[in-house]
């Protein structure tokens, strides 16, 4: 599977992520975490080449971490260093550093790539500081009968786990491209 990512970000496959279609899904994410993140860290898992950093507000956001399976994507992004970590690895390996807690953890479109997205969200949910937040975009194709479709309803079933408090849910559709996203903000539970 790794092959194939950093072929496909190589060639310019994921680009369009940083067009005019996608600024509305970023948007959302982006209100919501300034109406609802303590001032600190943000892990942002699928990272890919970093694209959400970008939209962020540094007197909140005070320390960037991006994780992505592709170390093709993440040789596109332009951080500063001393604001930002990139690591390259799954989900399922992803290890923050010792003591590193997060305000915030956006799962960017990834939660598709894991064969169980409650036991990754409840492990990540471990790394988040006092009153975090989560943010979950997940694309959701045309067909209703979709795997993709499938798999937001598994990741939506584990985010009404009692750890989860949810804030606010929205669905997001794109009319010129025919994209609908559903996105959801959760506040962990102690």
């Amino acid at each position: 599977m790794t092959n194939r990512w950093e072929t496909e970000y190589r060639a310019g496959r994921w680009a369009y992520l940083k067009g005019l279609q996608e600024a509305a899904r970023y948007g959302v994410v982006t209100a919501w975490l300034r109406h609802t993140m303590r001032p600190g860290a943000l892990l942002d898992v699928g990272c890919g080449e970093a694209i959400l950093a970008g939209h962020l507000a540094r007197d909140r956001v005070t320390r960037y971490v991006g994780v992505d399976v592709s170390q093709a994507a993440l040789e596109l992004a332009t951080l500063d260093a001393a604001w930002a970590r990139l690591v390259c690895g799954r989900l399922e390996d992803f290890t923050p550093a010792p003591g590193e807690r997060f305000a915030a953890i956006v799962f960017n479109e990834v939660l598709f790539f894991t064969d169980q997205p409650g036991a990754m969200l409840a492990r990540y949910r471990g790394w988040l500081a006092p009153d975090g937040i989560a943010i979950v975009s997940m694309y959701q194709p045309p067909r209703p009968d979709s795997g993709a479709r499938r798999a937001t309803e598994a990741v939506w079933a584990a985010l009404d786990d009692p750890g989860w408090r949810p804030l606010d849910e929205v669905q997001l559709t794109n009319a010129t491209k025919q994209l609908t996203w559903r996105m959801r903000l959760v506040r962990a539970v102690a």
